[in-house]
């Protein structure tokens, strides 16, 4: 165990004195590899807490439940039962006629037009309202509600107005799919250079590799150095990318905060996400990795090694 961990410390060491001596090549391929992970990461932060405003404004979503101006209180009460029932209802209250004629006489007298024309109906025409909040935020379940509590015994009208929000929710479903699809071509692009680099290295130790086959190296302590390589220039590229997305969501914050102000509004990105930073690293490690395992895998099997 102590020679197999010693052998890698050994091979890590190498690799990372390489990488010191060629210092601006390896620079410049961490720094390819971080821009290609930090594109779609930017894009994922967007379209994510688009998402999360979305479902903000789904929770706030009401259904409004007109009944029959000739409801009486009987009426009002067997709705009442059912709407508590109904397990697909969190909560609801009710909003009598006589309350909202009150309310409406409160807002008309700051507005003389709708005052004179308030008073002109001489009695109220506004019937009893229930405003429904339900369980779910998703927008076919809304709609399924709405048209069950249509259907009730002396409801005149059930309104629900998610139509804008369905359309929000396919444009995000469908940046969704263009993130992965933007994702994975950027992932063959990483796997093409990082493979032609260490393609380059290999060739450039092509000596030092033969020399190794004769002595009876095998294919895996010759792959090894490679392999850390690889992985090596994805740590890297992906330590660079998440840098990136601080800076870029840091000064995002900055700008959003002098308009959200003028809006009393507190909106800003949040600075570290622990969960994307992760994923880009462990995904640009593991695309380094694969780039130089299909590299040297190539090389080994032109060299004939066993």
């Amino acid at each position: 165990m102590s020679n197999w961990l010693n052998q890698h410390m050994q091979t890590l060491k190498l690799v990372l004195n390489r990488m010191h001596a060629n210092m601006l090549s390896t620079f410049m391929i961490c720094l390819v590899i971080g821009v290609a992970m930090c594109l779609p990461s930017l894009f994922y932060l967007a379209v994510d807490n688009l998402s999360k405003l979305t479902d903000h404004i789904q929770k706030d979503t009401e259904i409004s439940l007109f009944l029959n101006v000739e409801a009486g209180a009987g009426a009002i009460k067997t709705i009442e039962r059912q709407l508590a029932q109904n397990k697909d209802i969190e909560r609801f209250h009710l909003v009598t006629k006589e309350e909202a004629w009150q309310q409406l006489q409160l807002k008309s007298q700051s507005n003389q037009d709708v005052n004179d024309a308030v008073s002109q109906l001489g009695k109220n025409p506004l019937p009893d309202a229930f405003f429904i909040q339900a369980k779910s935020a998703d927008p076919d379940s809304l709609i399924q509600l709405k048209d069950t509590l249509q259907s009730l015994p002396n409801v005149e009208l059930a309104l629900l107005n998610t139509e804008w929000v369905k359309r929000l929710s396919s444009l995000l479903s469908l940046g969704k799919t263009l993130i992965s699809m933007i994702a994975g071509l950027l992932a063959i692009v990483l796997l093409v250079i990082i493979g032609n680099t260490v393609r380059m290295q290999i060739l450039t130790q092509k000596d030092e590799i033969e020399v190794s086959n004769l002595i009876g190296a095998t294919s895996s302590f010759i792959r090894m150095p490679f392999l850390y390589a690889g992985a090596l220039y994805g740590l890297f590229g992906g330590l660079m990318a998440v840098l990136m997305l601080i800076g870029i969501v840091h000064v995002f914050n900055l700008s959003m905060s002098q308009i959200a102000h003028l809006y009393s509004n507190d909106f800003s990105l949040s600075l570290f996400n622990l969960q994307l930073f992760l994923a880009v690293i462990i995904t640009a490690v593991c695309i380094g990795w694969a780039g130089s395992y299909i590299a040297v895998s190539r090389a080994i099997a032109s060299y004939k090694i066993n």
